[in-house]
């Protein structure tokens, strides 16, 4: 029996970008999937697009984000998750290419190994042809010491990369909508401190493209690539905001409380280096 794979994009004013996206979703060599589609209420006219694709396509499920939740991506996503139904979840953007055999690969090893809960694909790092910023992007998907190496960025899963079993975020949760920047790095570090143990492909799954609208993009801007940093790994070590930093060595916790007290203050970030006083002298003591 094939396994249903939920394909989970948020789309906001991606017009420019969907129609290569949603070919490459058709192209797929598995055909055991379910797209949901959530809109943050785009205004140029990808909206429409998707839907007369809908229309045409009973496999994509089309929907607005509703009214009484708050803008934003995380928001989009997590709603996709809840209209989903398929028992492994492949989260992806809208403005990505997914290369031919991307599903079947995924599927293929985690029917073949029913004890990983989620499996990781090379990225093809595609820069778009006027991209002006920074050029050098390295992501590692395999480590001996996966929770620190992971706190450092040694060890980087890209959006599209993991493909999951369901119950992974049934146990650890969705995303923080708290987060603007590495909200994906923040909840695969959840599911790495569960699971240390996934599967890798080494094969080119799909085309991550950076273009000059994008976030990784904008990350260039030193003072918030500094804001978006601290308060992901505040997140990230943060008994209340993640509870599953208890499966951490409390070395490795101290290790980066004091890395991080040390990094804002150098950047002059009073209220995070507070925080991460304060959190290290608890741990000392705990």
């Amino acid at each position: 029996m094939k396994p249903l794979v939920s394909i989970l994009i948020p789309n906001y004013n991606k017009l420019g970008f969907i129609q290569e996206t949603f070919q490459s979703l058709l192209s797929q060599s598995y055909q055991n999937w379910e797209c949901i589609v959530v809109d943050d209420h785009s205004d140029d006219g990808s909206f429409e697009y998707l839907e007369n694709l809908a229309q045409s396509e009973p496999r994509i499920n089309l929907y607005k984000r509703p009214d009484n939740l708050p803008k934003g991506g995380n928001i989009c996503r997590n709603y996709a998750f809840e209209m989903s139904s398929g028992d492994l979840i492949q989260w992806f953007d809208s403005d990505d290419i997914m290369l031919p055999n991307f599903l079947e690969d995924k599927v293929d090893f985690l029917k073949g190994n029913e004890d990983k809960l989620f499996v990781v694909s090379k990225v093809r790092i595609q820069f778009e042809e006027d991209y002006k910023g920074e050029k050098k992007f390295k992501h590692s998907m395999e480590s001996e010491n996966p929770i620190p190496d992971y706190l450092s960025f040694k060890l980087l899963f890209l959006p599209g990369g993991p493909m999951f079993r369901r119950k992974v975020f049934e146990e650890v949760g969705l995303f923080n909508p708290s987060l603007k920047k590495h909200q994906e790095w923040e909840l695969f570090f959840r599911a790495v401190l569960k699971y240390p143990d996934w599967g890798i492909i080494q094969k080119e799954g799909y085309i991550y493209q950076i273009n000059n609208d994008s976030i990784t993009a904008r990350m260039d801007q030193r003072d918030k690539l500094v804001e978006a940093e601290l308060h992901v790994i505040q997140t990230a070590l943060g008994y209340h905001s993640n509870p599953q930093i208890a499966l951490a060595p409390a070395n490795v916790r101290q290790s980066f409380l004091l890395k991080y007290l040390k990094f804002s203050l150098v950047h002059r970030k009073g209220s995070y280096a507070y925080w991460f006083l304060s959190e290290y002298l608890k741990e000392l003591f705990r």
